[in-house]
C-alpha cells in the first residue's frame, strides 16, 4: 500500500510540469543569479566604478597621478570636455550634476593647486593641504569606500616611482607625523544629495518590495478570468453581448486602481514607520505618474498570464516562476549595480527594472514628472504588449469551449 501511494504521487509529481520547475528548476535559477552577482565578490572581480575624473590642476605631479588612474582596472573613467577658462558650467560643476542625477557614481577632483602644495609639502600638515575632492552618490554605498581605497593606491605608486626616480625626498615621500593607516593623501568625500531625510535603503526596498507584490497580487487577481472561463460566467458574458476586448479592459482598470491603492499603502508605511520622505509636491507628483505607469503593467502582465494559463494551479505556479525570476533580474531584491555587466543588460530587459529605476530617481534623485519620460514610456510600451499579448491568447478560449 505504501509503494502504491508513492507510485501515485511520483506519478502526479511528474506530470505536473509547473510543480517539477518548481521543485528543480527555480532553485537552480535563483543559485546562478546569486552566485553570478555575489561570487564575483570572492574572486575579487568587482565591476569597475563608473567614474568622472576633473583635472583642474595643471602640474605634473596631478598629470601623473591622472594618468595612474586611468590605467586603473577598478576604475570605469569618463572625462569630460574641455572646457575654456571662465565657462559655464565648469568641469566640477558639470561632473556635480552627472553624479546628482544619477548618471555617474562617483567623480574624483583634482583640484587646482593640488600639485604643488603636494610636491612642496615639508610636513603632515602641509601634505594634508592637497586634497582630493570625491563627489559621491550615496545611493551607491560601496562606491566611495572603494574609491578612495583606488586613489589612495594611486598616490602609493606616484610616490614610489617619484622616489625611484629622486630620492627619498621625493613626493609622498613618508612623513613622521601622519597616521600611515589613512593613506598619503587627504581625501575629502561630497554627498552631493545626501543630508536632509533622504532614505537611499528605504526608497529602494520600498520601491522593490512594492512592484514584486504588486505583480504577486495582479496575477493573483487575474484569476478570476480562469474561474469564469471553468465555472461558465465567461460563456453568458460573451452571450450578453460583451466582447472580450471590453471584458479584458474592465479587469486591467480594476487591477489598475487596485495596484495604486497597494503602492500608495506601501509608500505611506515607508514614510510612517522608517522616515522616507514623500509629502513634497514633487515627490507627489513623480510618486502619482510612477504608481499609475507601474500599476498599468502590472495589471496587463497579470492578464497576460492568466490568458496564458489553463487552470489556477497552473497560473499559481507560473507566477511564481516567473515573478520572482523577474525580481531577482529586475533589482527587486538587491541593487542593480551589484550585477556584473552583462547580468545587469539582462536585467534592463525586465519592465521592473524599469519602474524600481523611476522610483529612484523619484525619492532619491528628486526628479521631476517630466524627467521620469524614459522610464514611463519604456512602462507604458510593456503594458499595451501585454494588453494585445492578453487579447490574443484570449482568443483561443472560444476555440478551446467549442
Amino acid at each position: 500500500m505504501i509503494r502504491t501511494i508513492f507510485h501515485i504521487s511520483w506519478l502526479n509529481l511528474r506530470h505536473d510540469r509547473v510543480a517539477l520547475v518548481l521543485t528543480f528548476v527555480l532553485p537552480l535559477v535563483f543559485f546562478s543569479i546569486f552566485s553570478t552577482v555575489f561570487g564575483a565578490m570572492d574572486e575579487d572581480r568587482l565591476r569597475p566604478i563608473a567614474t568622472i575624473l576633473v583635472v583642474e590642476d595643471e602640474h605634473e605631479v596631478s598629470a601623473r597621478l591622472a594618468d595612474l588612474l586611468r590605467v586603473e582596472p577598478g576604475l570605469e573613467i569618463h572625462e569630460l570636455p574641455t572646457i575654456g577658462p571662465g565657462s559655464e558650467p565648469t568641469q566640477r560643476e558639470a561632473a556635480h550634476h552627472r553624479v546628482a542625477t544619477g548618471n555617474a557614481a562617483i567623480a574624483i577632483v583634482i583640484p587646482s593647486g593640488f600639485g604643488e602644495r603636494l610636491s612642496e609639502g615639508s610636513d603632515a600638515a602641509e601634505l594634508g593641504s592637497a586634497e582630493i575632492e570625491l563627489l559621491s552618490d550615496r545611493s551607491n554605498p560601496i562606491a566611495a569606500g572603494v574609491v578612495t581605497g583606488l586613489v589612495q593606491a594611486a598616490a602609493l605608486r606616484l610616490g614610489a616611482d617619484t622616489v625611484a626616480a629622486e630620492g627619498i625626498d621625493g613626493v609622498l615621500a613618508p612623513q613622521a607625523d601622519r597616521d600611515p593607516g589613512t593613506g598619503p593623501l587627504a581625501i575629502r568625500v561630497v554627498d552631493v544629495l545626501g543630508g536632509g531625510q533622504k532614505r537611499p535603503s528605504v526608497a529602494f526596498f520600498a520601491a522593490g518590495i512594492g512592484v514584486m507584490f504588486l505583480l504577486f497580487a495582479a496575477s493573483g487577481r487575474s484569476a478570476i478570468l480562469i474561474e469564469e472561463r471553468e465555472n461558465g460566467v465567461l460563456e453568458r458574458l460573451l452571450a450578453a453581448g460583451v466582447s472580450l476586448t471590453n471584458l479584458l479592459l474592465g479587469r486591467w482598470l480594476f487591477l489598475c486602481v487596485l495596484g495604486s491603492a497597494q503602492l500608495t499603502v506601501m509608500f505611506v508605511w515607508a514614510w510612517l514607520a522608517f522616515g522616507l520622505e514623500l509629502w513634497t509636491p514633487r515627490r507627489l507628483a513623480g510618486f502619482l505618474v510612477m504608481t499609475l505607469a507601474s500599476a498599468a503593467v502590472a495589471a496587463a502582465f497579470g492578464l497576460a498570464l492568466s490568458s496564458a494559463c489553463r487552470s489556477r494551479a497552473q497560473l499559481n505556479g507560473a507566477s511564481a516562476v516567473v515573478i520572482l525570476i523577474l525580481s531577482a533580474l529586475g533589482g527587486s531584491m538587491f541593487p542593480r549595480f551589484l550585477m556584473p555587466e552583462s547580468l545587469e543588460t539582462l536585467g534592463r530587459l525586465t519592465f521592473n527594472a524599469w519602474a524600481v529605476d523611476g522610483f529612484q530617481r523619484v525619492f532619491w534623485y528628486d526628479a521631476r514628472p517630466i524627467q521620469l519620460w524614459p522610464q514611463v514610456l519604456v512602462l507604458l510600451g510593456f503594458c499595451i504588449a501585454f494588453l494585445l499579448a492578453a487579447r490574443w491568447l484570449a482568443c483561443g478560449w472560444r476555440r478551446v469551449r467549442a
